[in-house]
Parts: C-alpha cells; structure tokens; sequence
C-alpha cells in the first residue's frame, strides 16, 4: 500500500513564467476544470488514500503554500537552492523523506487518475510511468526491453527512442532506500534531475520496470504551447 507522495514543486518554470503571471508552474489553471495543476494532482492521491503528501516548494513558496494549505495532510518542505539545480538535488535535500514506499511526481504534470491506480495496483520495486506512443523531442526519454527500462533521459535521440517518461514514479520501500542511496553518490550533478539516480541503478543491473500510459491522457506544462495543446485536452479526475 502506497501511503506517501513527493510532488517536486520548487523549479521556477523559466519558459512559462511570464504567462503565469510569475506564480509557480504547478498554480496553472486546468482548462475546463477551474482547477490548478497541484490541485488536481492532490485531489487524485488523496482519492487513492495517498494521505500523506510532501510537497517541495522553492521559487515562490509563500503562493504555493497559500494556495494549497487548506487540504488536509498537505505538508510543505523548502528547498532554499532552487536558483542553482536541478531536481536530483532537490529530492536529495530530503532524502529522510526516502524511507517508505511512496509516488514521487514532477508538479507539472496533469493525467488521468487510472494512472495512479495502476500504479498502486503494482508491486514492483521501482515502477515508472512511461509512454510509448509519444516521443517528444526535449523531453526526458526512454528506451526498452521487454518490460523494463534499459535507458532513460533527454539525452537520448528521438530516433533510438520508444516512448516518453512522463514524470510519475512508484518506489516501494526497498526502492526508495536505492534511490536515497544513488541520489547520495550522485550529488555533485547538480543541473541534473533525479532520473539520472534511476539510469545509475539500471546501469548496476538493478530492474527498472514501467506502466506503459499510453492509453491514457496525460500532459506535462513547460511552455504556453503545452498549455494551448492542453485546452483540447478533458482528463479524469
């Protein structure tokens, strides 16, 4: 049973920041749903017992907070670095928090609630939500075999990618430990996000497996185009 959620918020958006009035990313309006991006990702854990959610502000955190203070078992932690790195270091600033099974999320990233479930439903060690059928240049990417995950990251060419990471991720206690372990050896790599932790355990032969969310709506705000392509989009909440 997962009863734990990190939802990494503290990044300033630099793309869309002016769109967003300079308010953090994550406090976007949903389209159709006069909802923010956080809140919906808040109201979908809770709805799958998810009762304890960490959220990692950073770049405007006194909104963030305001915002989101009211829903019960909220909890908030500050990353004060988050000007000079990436999201490795920011998880790894509350790597006491890598003690329990638990979903880490990218705070940008909106999807269909059966994402969640079949994630939960899952007893993987490290489960991540990929999608085969976008691959989008930019973008953090993956390759596979079988049913796991042999590479991972931005760096890799469109045209040896199989699909998309699309920002979710199940660690199972055990998993979390390994995490916490590589984030702690990775720690000088400070432009880099967390995922490089999981391309380090794949490459040590650890099994990284994935639910492939294909069939499924999801869509990650990182410029106003993402966020004009959102408008045609209705998810389940």
């Amino acid at each position: 049973m997962i009863s734990k959620a990190i939802i990494l918020a503290a990044g300033m958006g630099r793309r869309i920041r002016k769109f967003n009035s300079n308010n953090p990313k994550c406090l976007i309006k949903i389209p159709h749903e006069n909802i923010s991006i956080i809140e919906k990702q808040i109201t979908i854990l809770q709805n799958y017992k998810i009762k304890d959610i960490l959220v990692i502000t950073g770049y405007k955190s006194e909104i963030l907070k305001k915002k989101i203070s009211n829903y019960k078992g909220v909890r908030f932690g500050y990353y004060p670095y988050y000007k000079k790195t990436n999201n490795l270091n920011t998880l790894l600033h509350f790597k006491h928090e890598l003690n329990s099974s638990l979903i880490c999320l990218f705070a940008d990233v909106i999807f269909d609630k059966k994402i969640i479930s079949r994630l939960i439903s899952q007893k993987n060690n490290i489960l991540a939500a990929i999608d085969t059928g976008n691959i989008l240049e930019g973008t953090m990417k993956i390759r596979i075999k079988e049913n796991k995950i042999i590479e991972i990251g931005s760096h890799i060419p469109i045209k040896f990618a199989q699909g998309n990471f699309i920002g979710i991720c199940k660690f199972s206690k055990k998993g979390s430990i390994m995490l916490k372990k590589n984030l702690i050896e990775l720690k000088h790599r400070v432009k880099d996000y967390y995922t490089i932790a999981i391309q380090k355990m794949i490459d040590n032969k650890k099994s990284i497996f994935f639910l492939d969310c294909k069939n499924f709506k999801w869509k990650e705000i990182d410029t106003i185009k993402d966020y004009n392509l959102l408008k045609k989009i209705r998810f389940t909440s």
